[in-house]
């Protein structure tokens, strides 16, 4: 309740406060209505005669005989008349006293007051009465008013207190309020908010013009002080600007100095960029073209007055896929470089080199692409691979698909014959066999324990990996598509070890059966996008390169001494790894330094180009989006490891 007087204003307060003290007299007095009402002695007395007429030998009683019978059994009324009604509600007799002669003719008002019906057995009695107990209840009827003087009285107290609290005390306190600050001068002072109500909004406004005064009275004083210093700065002002125009004068000469040698230096910067033979284009950070060189006009035709301080998409529409890349590098202040970009001028197809720059000026954002074109070198290393492919399959490729396979297959054919010939199971081997007077099965039983069929077999098997190697040969030497494709690296790795063994038991002075060749493979290893044909061509390169040094250096060494080379594979993170190691004579810092470099070798003239190396790095790193990395050192031999990626590069090279 307290709470709830806090949040309504003071006209709510009274009309609620004069709503409670309204319904609490209406509540009192109903309540005293009600309890006089059950309390009546009439009522009460006239049910005590009821059980008089229910007596034996009372029916039969004269009105005389019923007066004085009911005023003989009880003291409570007296009764002055009797009326004997029948079962009808018709007068059968009645003693002294003026009565209806029906029931139906009776006025109920008179009922309760001084005439009374007393019902019973088939018949009906009216009393005239008069009450010994009406003084007994009129004095009720006062104790019962004097109590509702003072609960009314009580009542009243207890508004007035509530007026009091809610309403006379909070406009008395900010009165006080008011005369205090009005005899003191003290801005400080506040009023207190009692309720929310007017009074407390009053309250609280005051306290805000209070706020307002104070704040202005702090204020009146802070200009007053700023007053007298502005005076004081205004006398030094007047000094230093008399001082501050005659340096002014002399900049502005020196100014005009300045601005022309930075005219004829932007025209030098103009001329070196138009001089370069990339093409430069300058963006803000709206991807708007701010410079546009000699070679962006010769790249694509568009002149500089037209692709100034227009969007990049449209003056530069090859560059249009690539704007997320030139916006990362912007956002992020980072550089970003996209290599081999097929564009297409009318039939001529040329491949370009993008690098972005982004402006390190923090006053604007910005960057400087470049743009290369590197058509030339494209095409030279697609020819430096495939002809590096073709030099390791020599003239071994050449003849093969007739002076191998076709002996082959008639090796392979001719042991399918000899099988099928000996078979007892064939009908006409048994015809032939009786012709001549032989015994099938023991020319069989002597075969087999000579041991003859075995030597077949072998005979067989060999023919069949022979032609397994022709045929890894012949793919090896096509040329394949540059898309990656998910491979088998373990396959791959088998395929190449396979080539290597019989080209260097073909070559000169190379035999690979001498050497020990150990693969530790990780059997986990997934998939890997890769271009078989070329990695297999770095993997060759890498065994035959083994293969040689192992060969040189065994002239160094004891005969007890064996060459060896481990091809090893595992799994780190998201790559792939090859490695290649042998136990030859190792390199030093500097030719490790140079390795992969085009044309460094270290073999004799003659025995190598010294493409190999730069050519497989360049498969790895360019194509695959790899590494390639050699370990080595004199005497203990050398590694290179290959790292390929497992998930698919974004971009991927074109054929």
């Amino acid at each position: 309740m307290r709470q709830f007087f806090r949040q309504i204003n003071v006209r709510q307060k009274a009309l609620v406060l004069l709503s409670i003290s309204m319904v609490s007299v209406f509540a009192m007095n109903l309540t005293s209505n009600l309890w006089l009402a059950n309390k009546n002695p009439m009522h009460e007395n006239l049910a005590g005669l009821t059980p008089l007429l229910y007596t034996p030998n009372t029916q039969s009683l004269s009105p005389e005989e019923w007066l004085v019978y009911l005023n003989k059994k009880q003291n409570n009324f007296d009764i002055k008349g009797v009326a004997v009604y029948d079962y009808q509600g018709r007068l059968d007799a009645s003693s002294a006293g003026d009565f209806p002669s029906s029931l139906g003719d009776l006025d109920p008002a008179t009922l309760g007051s001084s005439r009374a019906l007393i019902p019973g057995v088939g018949f009906t009695l009216m009393v005239d009465l008069k009450a010994h107990t009406l003084k007994i209840f009129a004095f009720e009827i006062m104790v019962i008013s004097a109590l509702l003087l003072i609960g009314g009285i009580i009542m009243i107290y207890v508004i007035l207190y509530f007026i009091n609290r809610l309403i006379t005390r909070p406009i008395l306190s900010l009165t006080d309020t008011t005369n205090e600050i009005a005899l003191e001068q003290n801005y400080s002072l506040r009023a207190r908010r009692f309720y929310p109500d007017e009074v407390g909004t009053l309250a609280e406004n005051f306290n805000f013009m209070l706020n307002r005064i104070q704040q202005d009275d702090y204020m009146m004083r802070q200009e007053k002080e700023k007053a007298e210093q502005s005076r004081l700065r205004a006398i030094e002002l007047s000094k230093k600007m008399h001082d501050t125009n005659e340096r002014l004068a002399f900049e502005v000469k020196v100014r005009a100095r300045v601005e022309h040698k930075l005219t004829d230096f932007q025209h030098y910067l103009n001329n070196i960029i138009d001089s370069m033979p990339s093409a430069i284009i300058a963006i803000d950070q709206d991807l708007q073209v701010s410079q546009w060189n000699k070679g962006a006009t010769e790249l694509t035709k568009v002149p500089r007055d037209n692709a100034i301080y227009q969007p990049l998409e449209e003056s530069c529409g090859f560059l249009f896929p690539y704007l997320q890349k030139i916006t990362d590098s912007l956002e992020k202040q980072s550089i970003n470089k996209i290599e081999r970009v097929a564009y297409s001028i009318g039939d001529d197809e040329q491949f370009l080199d993008i690098t972005i720059y982004p402006l390190l000026d923090t006053t604007r954002s910005g960057a400087v692409i470049r743009i290369d074109d590197v058509t030339e070198r494209t095409q030279m290393e697609n020819m430096m691979v495939q002809s590096e492919k073709m030099m390791s399959l020599g003239g071994l490729a050449a003849g093969m698909a007739h002076e191998i396979n076709n002996p082959l297959g008639a090796i392979v054919q001719t042991v399918q014959n000899i099988k099928r010939r000996l078979n007892p199971a064939i009908s006409r081997n048994q015809e032939v066999a009786n012709e001549l007077e032989l015994e099938l099965d023991q020319v069989v039983s002597y075969i087999q324990a000579r041991e003859i069929f075995d030597f077949l077999e072998n005979i067989y098997s060999a023919g069949e990996r022979a032609a397994t190697i022709v045929s890894n040969m012949l793919q090896f030497s096509r040329q394949s598509s540059k898309s990656l494709q998910a491979q088998d690296i373990h396959s791959i790795l088998n395929r190449s070890i396979s080539i290597a063994r019989n080209e260097y038991r073909l070559s000169e002075g190379y035999d690979f059966q001498s050497i020990n060749l150990k693969q530790n493979y990780d059997l986990t290893l997934p998939t890997v996008p890769c271009i078989s044909s070329e990695l297999e061509q770095v993997i060759l390169n890498l065994l035959k390169n083994a293969a040689q040094a192992l060969q040189e250096y065994s002239k160094q060494q004891p005969d007890s001494w064996q060459g060896e080379i481990t091809l090893s594979t595992w799994r780190d993170d998201d790559s792939a790894y090859i490695s290649v190691e042998d136990n030859g004579p190792g390199m030093d810092d500097d030719t490790c330094k140079h390795i992969f470099e085009p044309f460094f070798t270290t073999k004799e003239v003659g025995m190598g180009t010294g493409l190999g190396l730069s050519v497989s790095f360049f498969i790895i790193t360019t194509h695959h989006k790899g590494q390639m990395h050699v370990q080595s050192s004199i005497g203990k031999g050398t590694k290179f490891s290959l790292q390929l990626p497992i998930k698919p590069p974004i971009l991927t090279v074109e054929s």
